[in-house]
Order: C-alpha cells, then sequence, then structure tokens
C-alpha cells in the first residue's frame, strides 16, 4: 500500500499531474538535467540535445552529432530514461530517440486481500522516435517528432502515434520557441475507450547576457487535460567548464504547497560541466517530505 501511495503521489508531482485523466502521463515527465535545473524553462534554448523532448526546432542550433542520456532515480524502484543521437547535415537535422519510464513492482491487492496476496504486477512505457529539423537562414528552423507509444499496466495494455511540431526564431538577441507536444490518436485502449492523449502547447523565451555568460528563459504552456503552467530559469557560467541552474514553475509550487513544503521544495537546482567530448550535467529537485530526485545526463560529441 505504501507504495502504491508513493507511486500516485509521483504521478502528482513529478509533472505528469499536468496531464489531467490523460493518458501516456509518463511523456510529460520533464528530460534532462539541464532543463529540470531551469525549472522546465527550455522551449526556446537552442543547440541542447535535449530538444529531441522539449521542442525538436531548437535542434538547428547543434553543428556536430551528439548522443545524449538522461537517468533519473525516482522513489522506491521507479526510474525513467531518456537516449537519443543528433545529425545535423546543412540545413537539416535527423535524430531518433527512446524515452522510457519503470514504475516498479507493486503487490496485488483486492477487496478479500486488502493487504495484498504474494503476487506482483509492474508498470512499464516506452516512446520510440524519430526527428527532422531544417533550418531557414540562421534565425528560423521548424522541426518534428514522430513517435510511437506504448504503456503496459499488469496485463493491460494500450499504444499510440503522437508528433511534437516546434519552430525557434531569433529574430536579434532573444530567442522565441514554440511547440505543440504530443499531438495525435490513441490506437490501442488500455480496457474498452481510448484515453485523450497528453497534448500540450508551450512558448517560451531566452535571452543571454554578460557575453553569453547568464542565460535566462521562460515558458507557459497548457495541456489539453491539466492546467496551466508557467516556468522560469536561470543559467551561470562563471568559468569555461562550469554551470550553475535554478528554476522553478507554478506546477512545482503548488505541489509543494500541498505537501506541507516551502519555497525551497517549489525550486530546481543544477549544475553542468564538459570536459573534451564530454558533456555532464545533474539536477536536484526536492519534494517536502516525500524525499528528493536526482536527475544525471551525459553527453557525448561524436
Amino acid at each position: 500500500m505504501k507504495k502504491i501511495l508513493a507511486a500516485v503521489m509521483l504521478t502528482i508531482i513529478s509533472g505528469s499531474a499536468s496531464a489531467g485523466t490523460a493518458g501516456f502521463a509518463f511523456l510529460q515527465v520533464p528530460v534532462g538535467a539541464r532543463a529540470v535545473a531551469m525549472g522546465g524553462a527550455f522551449t526556446a534554448i537552442p543547440g541542447d540535445p535535449m530538444g529531441l523532448y522539449w521542442n525538436p526546432a531548437t535542434l538547428a542550433g547543434m553543428q556536430e552529432q551528439m548522443f545524449t542520456s538522461t537517468y533519473t532515480g525516482y522513489l522506491m524502484d521507479m526510474q525513467a530514461g531518456f537516449v537519443g543521437w543528433v545529425n545535423p547535415t546543412g540545413n537539416d537535422l535527423t535524430g531518433v530517440f527512446v524515452n522510457y519510464f519503470y514504475g516498479g513492482s507493486f503487490t496485488r491487492t483486492s477487496m478479500m486481500n486488502p493487504t495484498g496476496n504474494g503476487e506482483e504486477f509492474s508498470t512499464n512505457s516506452v516512446a520510440l522516435g524519430g526527428t527532422y529539423v531544417h533550418r531557414f537562414g540562421e534565425s528560423f528552423s521548424v522541426g518534428t517528432n514522430a513517435k510511437f507509444v506504448y504503456s503496459s499496466i499488469d496485463s493491460y495494455s494500450g499504444n499510440a502515434f503522437l508528433v511534437d511540431v516546434g519552430a525557434w526564431y531569433k529574430p536579434t538577441l532573444i530567442s522565441f520557441g514554440f511547440v505543440v507536444r504530443n499531438a495525435g490518436i490513441q490506437t490501442k485502449a488500455f480496457y474498452r475507450e481510448n484515453d485523450p492523449v497528453p497534448t500540450t502547447i508551450a512558448a517560451g523565451a531566452s535571452v543571454e547576457f554578460l557575453d553569453d555568460r547568464l542565460l535566462v528563459a521562460a515558458d507557459v504552456s497548457y495541456p489539453f487535460q491539466g492546467d496551466f503552467d508557467a516556468a522560469l530559469g536561470v543559467e551561470y557560467s562563471p568559468m569555461d567548464m562550469l554551470s550553475l541552474r535554478a528554476g522553478g514553475n507554478l506546477h512545482d509550487k503548488n505541489a509543494a504547497d500541498n505537501a506541507g513544503g516551502s519555497f525551497f521544495d517549489a525550486l530546481a537546482f543544477g549544475a553542468g560541466t564538459n570536459w573534451d567530448i564530454f558533456s555532464f550535467d545533474y539536477a536536484f529537485k526536492p519534494f517536502a517530505d516525500l524525499g528528493n530526485i536526482h536527475r544525471f545526463s551525459l553527453g557525448i560529441t561524436l
């Protein structure tokens, strides 16, 4: 019972709660240590391979092939991860990615056996996707993801075909981003009827100061099956091999308030470094009495 409660609470506070009653809610669990440390304000930040998740159009700023991965250890034995590869060629860029979520194993209960009958079941979700981006000059690009999504809970399973469509524009010093995430159809229902898919519309802006050492970004988003959200994040690089980050959003603030947490529990923090072809990022997210969540990301320039 404790494990089931932890899973429910994690769903509420991890970002997937904004999907309301939508299916495949794991797709709204934020990806990437850098993005999470900046509060999820990542729709308009160019040149980061985690654009595979946040806004494919922002990948147009990349110049070299890159492998990216991130891992999150949640409460109990729940885990999430994301692996992707991007390949820029001229004004075009292609990529592939895998996004997965393992919800852990749970004790099967019933009215006759409220404490369990000795059996267990698990829940798993995965999205497999491909990306295409085209750059129109130096200041405008569009991109799209196409993905097949599969989720299973015990003996039940469902799948869907979804797309993300985004745009990125930098007329002057400010970058603007717009994206529609997870639009599409469920092709197999978990039970009898299809669930709404977790479609979200997001827009954002980012700007750099102090000779590009200070990055400030802001996002607003509206999930079709949830509540409006707004995010703000900052990144400061005191030296070439170190970046410090902090951010927050309305959703995490509301979750912290509901859990009896402080303002600190509504924020996220992190740092990043790079050496040669490698980059490493870390994010720390406190969750009041439920504990803390740590995210790690590794990038390799190929």
